[in-house]
Formats: C-alpha cells, sequence, structure tokens
C-alpha cells in the first residue's frame, strides 16, 4: 500500500473499526444572525481530488483571495487534510452559531449527525465537503450548536461478525436495554455499518484486545514529535507502521508508548497508521487510522564556509559522518530513562533554529539545518539535556568533537563542535551532568554548541523538547 492514501480510503478502513465518545463537546465559535460566517472566515479542509480554482468557485470566491488568506505561494501545492482559511466564504445553510467538532478515529459524517441531532446533509453543507464518507481523525468540522447531542454514551458501528448479544456482553449491558436505547425493531435485524448507542459512558469499544488509543498530536508538523498510546486488555505484542517505517513501542506500567518523528521533508498530505497486536493465543488484531501531516514553516540560511574548510563540503567526508550517525540514530532501548521536558543544554542566544533550508557557498538550498545552535563563547559548559547513556564521544569532520547520548524510546541527543569531550561511551549521565564544553571545531563558522534530537532517526525540533508537549501521566515520572 502507497504511504500516501486517499482520504476515502482512510474513512472506509475507520468505518466499523473504532468507537468514539458521544457526548464530546466542541468549543463554540460564532456566526452571523444572518446565516453567512462574520469576517473571521470558516475553515476548509481540502479533500481528495480538489484544487483551489474548485474551493474558491464552491465559495463564490477568486484563487488570489483564497490564496492571499492562506499566504500560499504555490497554488499547485495544496493536499488533502489542509486547512483553509475561507475569508468571507459564503454557506448555504442558514444556522445562527456552530461549534468547531475535531473529528476522532472512526468518526463518519453520519455518526457526528446522528450525535448533534442533525443530518449529514447539513454538516456536509456547512463544511463544504464532497462526501458524507471523507472525514478523518484530526480534521476539525463545524457542528450547528442548536443540535446538542441527545445521547449520553458511546456509538457503536456494527461490523460483519456482530450479533446483538456479541455487543451487549461486550458492553457489559444487557441486550434489552441496548434494544431500547438504540430504538431498535427487530433485535435479530442488526447489519453492518449500523449505528447502535451504548449508554453511559461504557468501556473502550476497539476491537479487543485494543481498550484505548489516542495519537496526539493532529494534525501533525513536519520536523515534530507524535506520540501514539495504546492501552489493551491484555499483554500483547504491539507493532505499528506509519510513512512507510515502523513504528516500535516500550511498554511501561501497562501502557504501550510508540513516538515517531516526522522528518523535516515529509510530504504534506493524509498517511495511514496501522497498529497490529497479537495476544497470547498468538491472535492477530489490526487496527488503522489516518494521521494528517501539516507543512511547517521554515527559514532559509546562506552559510560561506572559509576556505580552510571548504573541504569538509566534499561528498565523501559528509557520506562519512552520515553513515557513523546512523549506526547510533536508529537506536531503539525499550527502557526510557527521560524525563520531560528537557533542559537545556547550554546558556546562550538560540542563533540558528531547525528546519532552516541551507546554502553552502552560494550553492543551492538542498539542505537543512537538522538541529539548533546555542551561541556561546569558547569554553561554555555543554550540560546533557535528559538522562541517559553516552553512545558516541569522538571526534567527527563535519560536528567536531561531538557526542551523541541515547535516552531510551528512540530518543537521542548530539551535541557538535565541542572544544572539549568530558564523557565517554557507555557512561551514564543525568539531566544536567557536564559532557563537554563549546567550541568552533569541524564545519562551524564561530563558537556555538549545535543541539540536534532524533526521533526513531529523525531529526526533529528539540524546541519542542523542552516544552511539555504531551500531557504524559504523573504516574510516569521516574521515582515519582
Amino acid at each position: 500500500m502507497n504511504r500516501k492514501i486517499a482520504i476515502v480510503l482512510a474513512a472506509c478502513l475507520l468505518a466499523g473499526t473504532l468507537a468514539v465518545p458521544a457526548r464530546a463537546r466542541p468549543e463554540r465559535s460564532r456566526r452571523g444572525q444572518s446565516g453567512g460566517p462574520i469576517p473571521g472566515a470558516i475553515v476548509h479542509v481540502v479533500q481528495w481530488g480538489e484544487t483551489l480554482f474548485s474551493i474558491a468557485q464552491q465559495y463564490g470566491l477568486t484563487v488570489d483571495a483564497v490564496t492571499h488568506a492562506n499566504g500560499i505561494s504555490d497554488p499547485r501545492r495544496i493536499y488533502a487534510g489542509q486547512r483553509l482559511v475561507i475569508p468571507g466564504g459564503r454557506t448555504d445553510v442558514s444556522v445562527e452559531e456552530t461549534a468547531s467538532y475535531v473529528v476522532q478515529a472512526g468518526d463518519a459524517l453520519a455518526s457526528i449527525a446522528r450525535r448533534y441531532n442533525t443530518t449529514w446533509q447539513t454538516l456536509a453543507q456547512v463544511n463544504g465537503l464532497l462526501s458524507p464518507n471523507v472525514v478523518h481523525a484530526g480534521q476539525i468540522i463545524q457542528v450547528p450548536v442548536s443540535d446538542v447531542p441527545t445521547n449520553e454514551g458511546m456509538f457503536y458501528v456494527v461490523r460483519p461478525d456482530d450479533t446483538l448479544l456479541r455487543i451487549a456482553l461486550r458492553c457489559d449491558i444487557s441486550p434489552w436495554m441496548l434494544t431500547a436505547v438504540s430504538q431498535i425493531a427487530n433485535p435479530a435485524l442488526i447489519y453492518p455499518g449500523q449505528e447502535l448507542v451504548v449508554p453511559g459512558e461504557g468501556p473502550g469499544l476497539l476491537p479487543e484486545p485494543f481498550a484505548v488509543v489516542e495519537v496526539q498530536p493532529l494534525p501533525v508538523t513536519q520536523g515534530t514529535t507524535m506520540v501514539v498510546v495504546v492501552h489493551t486488555t491484555e499483554p500483547v505484542t504491539l507493532q505499528g507502521r506509519l510513512f512507510g517505517q515502523e513504528v516500535r513501542f516500550a511498554e511501561e506500567r501497562g501502557v504501550y508508548y510508540g513516538l515517531v518523528g516526522v522528518h523535516v521533508f515529509a510530504e504534506p498530505g493524509l498517511y495511514e497508521l496501522e497498529l497490529a497486536a497479537v495476544d497470547g493465543g498468538e491472535r492477530s488484531t489490526v487496527i488503522t487510522t489516518g494521521v494528517v501531516v501539516e507543512a511547517g514553516r521554515f527559514g532559509y540560511e546562506r552559510i560561506d564556509v572559509s576556505t580552510g574548510r571548504t573541504s569538509l563540503l566534499d561528498p565523501d567526508t559528509v557520506a562519512r559522518d552520515r553513515e557513523r550517525f546512523d549506526a547510533v540514530r536508529h537506536i531503539f532501548t525499550p527502557e526510557r530513562f527521560w524525563t520531560a521536558p528537557f533542559q537545556r543544554p547550554c546558556v546562550g542566544p538560540i542563533s540558528a533554529y531547525f528546519g532552516s533550508h541551507r546554502s553552502y557557498n552560494g550553492g543551492p538550498y538542498t539542505s537543512y539545518h537538522s538541529g539548533v545552535d546555542f551561541r556561546a563563547p569558547s569554553g561554555t559548559p555543554v550540560y546533557a539535556s535528559a538522562a541517559g547513556t553516552v553512545v558516541l564521544a569522538e571526534p567527527m569532520a563535519l560536528w567536531g568533537n561531538a557526542i551523541v547520548i541515547d535516552h531510551g524510546w528512540s530518543v537521542l541527543t548530539g551535541y557538535g563542535h565541542l572544544s572539549t569531550i568530558e564523557v565517554q561511551v557507555g557512561q551514564q549521565v543525568a539531566p544536567g551532568d557536564l559532557i563537554g564544553k563549546v567550541g568552533n571545531t569541524g564545519l562551524s563558522t564561530g563558537a556555538h554548541l549545535h543541539w540536534e534530537t532524533w526521533v526513531t532517526g529523525n531529526s526533529v525540533n528539540g524546541l519542542q523538547w523542552l516544552e511539555e508537549f504531551y500531557p504524559w501521566p504523573e504516574q510516569l515520572a521516574i521515582g515519582g
């Protein structure tokens, strides 16, 4: 299967696989009393096969108006799942107020409409959707708030092998209650795709052994880290696949965690995340969901290398350094040494940000800055950002004196251009331990620290790890 999939295929794969809360409340946003959007505009989620021309026509606008409102440099480069602001866009549905609802894994437009006591046709018109099947996890749609949820509990989509008794047993309620709440005329005549209402909060209605699957953030931005958290009803062997690569999971206190580093050059669009769990009886259960990658905002930098260091740009030299880093950056250690957020590795202002496209000595912008640079005088102390094991500590051609620390769960940090290395391979370090000093070695134009973060082998924005980008449960704190 291609790594980039059509939204229609993702929606079909999702239908009947996952269950979603029926009582999720969206955040409100106001519309004009006349029925059209106020000047704040509405948001259109690009569907498969759409162009800026067709979107502009749909809202009675010009391509230039939509392009200008969204800062699009190339009108040909829009992608499925992209959110576009529609300035003053019109809608054919008269509603006084709408609310923003974030589509969850397993949602269909029909199930959302039923939850909010409206029709899928209304939602399609309000949101400019081409098909009731074309929604995906992480997508934001507008729901008329006058159409409030009428049922508390969960929606369950009947699968081909289901019976009413089997569903009732799984949901721990009586079949008569399920029949009454879902208004089933004949319990023997349920059909695949039918939506049933399960009263109360209910258990997770994922196919066993899956209990809860959480993916954050949605959508995910180029060059950042995504977290996949899986709860199961029993111990399993869990594997995942995204972007054509394996997602490896670590188990901690009965919960499975998989981290994914999204490459800075990953093409924006919709991708399929596949999760496969094998239980103790060797039974394999596979579920899928869609993940939208959004374009990041990166600048451009021209780097002028002094004559004495131009030899470092030789392709063979670059290849040797890359081969050495490849031997360590893909390490996966199932034990987690780190706690979030990470610590800043040294004092000094940021002189270069992650992801900036780079040109060397006037050449093309074919590379990017894979880390964050901190400007500091030579000899400034450099500290470990998090606990871990030193897996590389040696001179490199491009990085100069370099250190790489494995923090566990496929997370590593690197420290380059050092004047001195104060640790050795195999050494255990704690957050804030002195590991080296700022220098000007390797392919460097002045004293600074190059600080790099890898997740699943991909360079990601380390500044994300200096903040609480994911609400890690308190019980995960090591030593807590």
